[in-house]
C-alpha cells in the first residue's frame, strides 16, 4: 500500500479528475493487443502507443503545468518524483527536465521522439537531477551518496552503488512501481532504438522487440517493484493528463498486471482485454465459470445439486460457444451444468447425441458447474485412443479396466483431455455445502497449503497464485476458496 502523505488531502480530487476525464474506451484503444502473448503482445502495444504527438523539449514546462501539478495552498505546486523540494508554477528556476531513461542511452540530444516524451521526461529538482546523472534504476547498498548534508533531506531518491558495484539510483518505496512502469513504457514504445552504453554508467535496454531489457536480473527488479507498489490514483490521473496533451497512454498504468503477460509469470497466457486486470472501479460481475458466491451466507451453494450417475447419451445437449474455450455443448443433470468445449483442440466438438457416447477430444475441456464435486469416476466405452488420459487439478489420470476415479474438492470441476477419449457415463459425488466457500481478502495475503489454482475462466494455472490481477479459484486443504485482488 502506498503511503503518500503529501497527497492525503487531494487523492479524492485526483481520482475524480481521472474518472471524469477518461474519454477513451480501453477495450477499443487497445483492441489490437487483445488475445496476444509475450513478444507479440508487446509489439502490438508498440503499434498502439508509438504514434503520438511530439510535444517538443523546449515546450515541456507548458505541458508540465497541465500534467504534473496539484493544488497546494491555492497554488499549483510542481510534482517532483525525485525530490521533496517545493516549487510552484510557472517554470521555477530550481527545476530541470529530467529524462528518467537517460538521453545518453540513445546517443544524446532531445530531438528524437523519446527525448521529449512526457511520460518519462519529468520535472526534477536540479540537485536531484545532477545526482541521478545517467544512472539506471537499482538498489543502493550501504550509505547512499545522495541525499547528503549539502542538499538537505530527501526521501524520494538516493544514489550510490548496487551489489555489483555499479552506480544506480533508487526511488523511495512509494514510487518504485511508478518508475518500473515508466521503464516498461519506454521499452515498449521505443524498442527499435539502438540503445547505447555510456562509459561505466550502464544501460539496461537493448534494441529488439523482446525482452528489450538486457538482463533477467533487471526484469526481476522491475517486476518486484510493480508487485510491491501497485498503480496509484496519481499515476491514473497523470496518465489521463498525458493522454490529453500527447495523445497516447501508458498501458502498464491502464492494466496494472500487464507486465506479467510480457515479462512475468503469465507469458504463456494470452492477454484478455475484457478480463479483470486491477483497474480502479472494475466490477467482476458475472464471471464465466466462476465459483458460486451466494448473497446469503446461510444458503447452501446449490440445494438442487445431488450425487448420482450421468449417462451421457441420455442427456439433451445444446450447442453453445464460450468466449475463452470456443464452441461446444451444454447439458444439465443432477442439478448440475455440464459443458464440453473445444478449447485448443484441432477437432470441432461433436454432439454426443449423434454418437451415443461422449467424445472428449485432445486439449478440449469438460466442466461441471453448480456444486462442489468431491469425487468422480469416468467410464470409458472401450473406444478411446491408446495412451489417452485426463488432466484434473494438474494431475494426469489414465483409464484402467475402462475407468478411473478421482477424489478431491472442486467447484467448478474442470478436466482436460489428452488424446481422444470416449466415455459412456460417470458417477458424481457432490458435497452438501452448508455455507459458501471463504473469500480471501487480497491476493497479496499469504495463502498457505495451495494445491491448485484456476483463473476465472477455469484454466489451470499451477499451484501458485499469479501476480497478475484477477479472480482466482484456489484449492487448499480440501476446500475451494475464491481469491480476488
Amino acid at each position: 500500500m502506498k503511503n503518500r502523505t503529501l497527497f492525503a488531502t487531494i487523492l479524492a480530487a485526483l481520482f475524480a479528475f481521472a474518472t471524469e476525464s477518461q474519454a477513451v474506451k480501453l477495450s477499443t484503444y487497445y483492441a489490437a493487443a487483445n488475445n496476444k502473448k509475450k513478444a507479440e503482445l508487446k509489439l502490438a502495444l508498440k503499434g498502439i502507443i508509438s504514434d503520438h504527438t511530439k510535444l517538443g523539449y523546449n515546450n515541456l514546462w507548458t505541458y508540465y503545468e497541465k500534467v504534473d501539478y496539484y493544488e497546494r495552498n491555492g497554488r499549483k505546486q510542481v510534482f517532483d518524483y525525485y525530490s521533496d523540494e517545493i516549487a510552484y508554477f510557472p517554470e521555477p528556476s530550481s527545476m530541470n527536465k529530467e529524462h528518467t531513461v537517460p538521453q545518453s542511452w540513445w546517443g544524446g540530444g532531445t530531438s528524437p521522439a523519446q527525448g521529449s516524451d512526457i511520460f518519462h521526461v519529468l520535472p526534477s529538482d536540479k540537485s536531484a537531477n545532477s545526482a541521478k546523472s545517467s544512472y539506471p534504476l537499482g538498489v543502493v547498498v550501504g550509505t547512499p551518496s545522495y541525499p547528503n548534508s549539502k542538499s538537505g533531506p530527501n526521501t524520494r531518491m538516493k544514489t550510490g552503488k548496487d551489489s555489483h558495484g555499479n552506480n544506480v539510483f533508487e526511488p523511495c518505496d512509494d514510487y518504485k512501481g511508478d518508475f518500473a512502469r515508466i521503464y516498461m513504457y519506454v521499452a515498449t514504445c521505443y524498442s527499435n532504438v539502438t540503445w547505447q552504453r555510456q562509459n561505466d554508467l550502464g544501460c539496461t535496454l537493448t534494441k529488439g522487440d523482446w525482452p528489450t531489457f538486457n538482463s533477467q536480473e533487471f526484469i526481476d527488479l522491475l517486476l518486484k517493484w510493480c508487485r510491491e507498489d501497485p498503480v496509484s490514483d496519481w499515476e491514473r490521473t497523470r496518465n489521463e493528463r498525458v493522454y490529453a496533451v500527447q495523445g497516447n497512454r501508458n498501458p502498464f498504468v491502464d492494466f496494472p498486471s500487464l507486465h506479467e503477460y510480457i515479462w512475468g509469470d503469465s507469458i504463456a497466457y494470452a492477454f484478455d482485454i475484457n478480463a479483470p486486470h486491477g483497474q480502479e472501479g472494475y466490477d467482476p460481475g458475472d464471471q464465466p465459470l466462476g465459483p458460486d458466491d451466494p448473497d446469503d451466507p446461510d444458503d447452501p451453494v446449490n440445494p438442487d445439486a445431488e450425487s448420482g450417475t450421468i449417462i451421457f447419451k441420455d442427456l439433451t445437449w445444446t450447442a453453445t460457444t464460450h468466449p475463452v474455450y470456443g464452441p461446444g455443448f451444454t447439458a444439465t443433470a443432477l442439478g448440475l451444468t455440464l459443458s464440453y468445449y473445444k478449447g485448443e483442440s484441432n477437432v470441432e466438438p461433436k454432439n454426443v447425441a449423434d454418437f451415443g457416447e461422449f467424445r472428449f477430444y485432445d486439449k478440449s475441456f469438460f466442466i461441471i458447474e453448480g456444486g462442489e464435486i468431491v469425487g468422480a469416476t469416468f467410464y470409458d466405452n472401450g473406444g478411446s485412443k491408446s495412451g489417452c488420459s485426463v488432466i484434473i487439478d494438474g494431475e494426469s489420470y489414465s483409464f484402467t479396466d475402462k475407468k478411473f476415479s478421482w477424489s478431491g474438492s472442486m467447484n467448478p470441476f474442470i478436466c482436460q483431455a489428452n488424446k481422444q477419449i470416449r466415455m459412456s457415463s460417470m458417477d458424481v459425488l457432490v458435497a452438501i455445502a452448508d455455507e459458501p466457500d471463504a473469500v480471501a481478502p487480497n491476493f497479496m495475503s499469504p495463502v498457505a497449503d495451495v494445491n491448485a489454482v484456476f483463473d476465472s475462466h477455469g484454466r489451470y494455472l499451477g499451484s501458485t497464485i499469479p501476480h497478475r490481477r484477477g479472480i482466482y479459484v484456489v484449492r487448499r486443504g480440501g476446500k475451494t476458496i475464491k481469491v480476488t485482488n
